[in-house]
């Protein structure tokens, strides 16, 4: 099987240009590959590389691919123990794959629709819920991040921010001293680019002082620690407490969370980077606030998502068998 390669049109392909239009398109390519975030791109190429190698192995095209081809690997998928959610993510960069050469995508087919529909009855769509690590938890982890050392500041900025702005850890990771305007109330926090922001817009949302963790002054303390006055807030530390340049990867906050939960005693499974986020969002249904002042900070979409979370919180409270069972 031939394996092809998207079609990139150069400057070869077109007529002779002006030294302006030159410029134009190079800036129109620079443009083009910023249409798709960059985590959404090296998922498409993990997929791709997935799909290629299947057909491959089967002597089969993977471009243009017959919709038959592609129902066969999604079964192959599932059949492997393949998440619907990660087989969605493979017939969504088989789809890319095919509009950025120009052909027309399988997955339009009604043999991959129907396919597609069975897995999902068969399988099944919950999400795996991660463990919300709550006020009261980041409270116990944050007993064994000390304030005296450099990465105890570091991790413990990193642990309440994230925790506060209900943040996932790719918005964590990639924000700047730019982004934070500390005032006499808090932070007012812009993040520039979120997963329900891929055009950068920008969304504002408030980290209060507080009185309890005191998210506020653990940030204060790191960047006054670290001196850092510009660009990436979260940076990896070397031996002897140094600072490295660069920023965190978001994977570095899903590790965090699990080494911080593990020293405080607790059962890491089902602790990730998203557990920061989860345990905001419990924490504010926890006392009783209301599902759209939750959704100011949270910045969802959907208010379902919120509602799961203030469910789960509530399954307890004033339960209709609680005055006969």
């Amino acid at each position: 099987m031939t394996t092809h390669q998207p079609t990139i049109i150069t400057s070869a392909d077109l007529p002779p240009l002006s030294p302006e239009l030159e410029e134009l398109h190079r800036r129109s390519q620079e443009t083009r590959r910023a249409s798709k975030a960059k985590g959404t791109l090296r998922a498409y190429a993990s997929a791709l590389r997935s799909f290629e190698t299947w057909c491959r192995s089967h002597g089969l095209d993977a471009l243009p691919a017959a919709p038959e081809t592609v129902v066969l690997f999604i079964e192959a998928e599932a059949r492997s123990g393949r998440k619907v959610s990660t087989i969605e993510v493979k017939l969504a960069a088989i789809r890319f794959m095919h509009l950025k050469t120009g052909h027309v995508p399988p997955t339009g087919s009604q043999f991959v629709i129907e396919e597609m529909d069975g897995i999902r009855r068969e399988i099944g769509v919950a999400p795996a819920k991660k463990r919300a690590a709550t006020a009261a938890l980041i409270a116990e982890m944050l007993a064994h991040a000390p304030a005296i050392t450099m990465k105890g500041k570091r991790d413990r900025a990193l642990l309440l921010l994230g925790f506060a702005g209900a943040l996932r850890r790719s918005e964590l990771v990639g924000l700047n001293v730019e982004d934070l305007d500390i005032g006499p109330d808090g932070i007012t926090l812009t993040i520039r680019r979120s997963k329900t922001d891929q055009e950068g817009a920008g969304q504002v949302i408030g980290i209060p002082n507080g009185a309890k963790l005191r998210p506020v002054e653990a940030v204060t303390a790191w960047l006054e620690a670290s001196g850092i006055e510009e660009g990436a807030i979260f940076r990896p530390i070397g031996k002897g407490g140094r600072l490295q340049e660069g920023r965190l990867s978001d994977r570095s906050v899903a590790n965090l969370v699990k080494h911080y939960a593990e020293a405080a005693g607790l059962d890491v499974e089902g602790f990730s980077g998203h557990s920061l986020r989860a345990g905001y969002i419990t924490s504010a249904a926890e006392n009783g606030v209301d599902e759209g002042r939750i959704m100011d900070q949270s910045r969802h979409t959907d208010v379902r998502t919120v509602r799961g979370y203030v469910r789960r919180t509530n399954l307890f409270r004033n339960h209709s068998g609680s005055g006969f069972l």
